[in-house]
């Protein structure tokens, strides 16, 4: 059940690395834990991919588990033509203009028919970072339209007898003004069901299941994160010989065209040489170009030394197997001023007591002055 829920909500995406169909690493844990994705539709819904999911989606998946009739067991996964391959998504680099072909496994694992609706649908991104995927018939663009699944009786709708699999033959076809980088799909196996809740009312249902689609277009890649909207909040201790602490505030933004996330850093300088360092506090996931994530980290042990510098630091961190060229930190910095009032008028005080004394002291020393001599009288005129 943690595999669909990761699969589903998948915070990060793992590009392929080389220039032909090739066999996927099973870097993401998280994402899925073996080479293949399996429902358990009694107990897991999809809301991020839902097109008529109900709100009360837990609620409902209790309900379900209760009926053996509604209940369905199933998977996919990608697949040679005639097995599953154990990749455990599509990783597919190509030129813009070329074709490749794959194949996807769906199979029933239950002991009663299920009857699924198979497509591909683009990634988004969510707005803490990760990674979501359209409902069906609302992606343009990008690989729900480059990737074609060929179906039997051409239905998209196929239903499986117990213990069963089938195997779909996959067209890619890149257009010939493809951007270059990484882009981000899945291919989504939904299950419909109508359950009766206990009082009585109809629950439309609907539970999907999805394995990535990660294409990598050739031409001018450029890995690169940005920190963004880095602010400052600090606050000055009372005490002369005490510190304070400064909280940071800011955006990680992937602005390049690879998927990436990164380590995040924080640290604090002053005037006059101190600095507060809090390393790896965040750990950014991959994110889709364009995708964003917020970060914020209180820094303690910060002397108000005036004029202060700020500073995030992210230590990108790509997918395994990826040799990506041009990687570096990225960071941002912002100053402020963090003025120590107490301690400066203390030293204001003891500067004009000094100066005080020091005049006081110059003013007793100081010899006193001269009488002047008693002007001389006129002699009198001798007769």
């Amino acid at each position: 059940m943690n595999r669909i829920r990761m699969a589903v909500h998948a915070r990060s995406a793992r590009p392929p690395r080389r220039v032909t169909r090739e066999r996927a690493r099973p870097a993401v844990a998280r994402v899925t834990a073996g080479s293949f994705l399996v429902g358990i539709l009694a107990t897991v819904a999809a809301p991020g991919l839902a097109s008529a999911a109900t709100a009360g989606s837990a609620a409902v998946a209790r309900s379900a588990a209760s009926k053996p009739g509604s209940r369905a067991f199933f998977g996919l996964g990608p697949a040679s033509a005639t097995k599953i391959d154990g990749r455990a998504y599509f990783a597919w680099s190509a030129d813009p203009g070329s074709f490749l072909h794959d194949h996807v496994a769906v199979v029933n694992f239950g002991i009663t028919k299920v009857t699924l609706h198979v497509f591909v649908t683009n990634a988004v991104s969510t707005p803490n970072g990760g990674t979501g995927f359209l409902p069906a018939g609302q992606a343009r663009g990008g690989p729900a339209s480059w990737v074609t699944i060929a179906f039997p009786n051409h239905s998209s709708t196929i239903t499986l007898a117990p213990r069963s699999k089938v195997i779909l033959p996959i067209t890619v076809v890149i257009p010939k003004n493809a951007p270059p980088g990484d882009h981000v799909g899945a291919v989504v196996a939904a299950y419909y069901s109508v359950i009766q809740s206990k009082n009585h009312a109809r629950l439309h249902l609907v539970q999907q299941v999805a394995d990535r689609i990660i294409t990598r277009i050739s031409g001018k890649l450029v890995p690169q994160l940005s920190v963004l909207d880095l602010r400052v909040s600090h606050t000055s201790p009372l005490s002369p010989f005490a510190s304070g602490m400064a909280t940071l505030s800011f955006t990680v933004k992937n602005t390049g065209n690879e998927l990436l996330g990164g380590k995040v850093s924080a640290s604090v300088h002053g005037l006059f040489g101190s600095t507060e360092t809090h390393a790896n506090f965040l750990t950014v996931p991959v994110m889709l170009p364009g995708g964003s994530d917020g970060g914020r980290v209180t820094v303690t042990g910060v002397y108000p030394e005036f004029l202060m510098t700020a500073k995030v630091s992210v230590d990108p961190t790509v997918v395994t197997g990826q040799l990506d060229q041009g990687l570096t930190t990225y960071s941002a910095q912002v100053s402020f001023w963090s003025v120590p009032w107490i301690l400066l008028i203390i030293v204001i005080l003891l500067v004009l007591l000094a100066v005080g004394i020091w005049l006081l002291r110059r003013r007793r020393r100081r010899p006193p002055a001269a009488t002047p001599p008693a002007p001389a009288m006129a002699g009198s005129v001798e007769q």
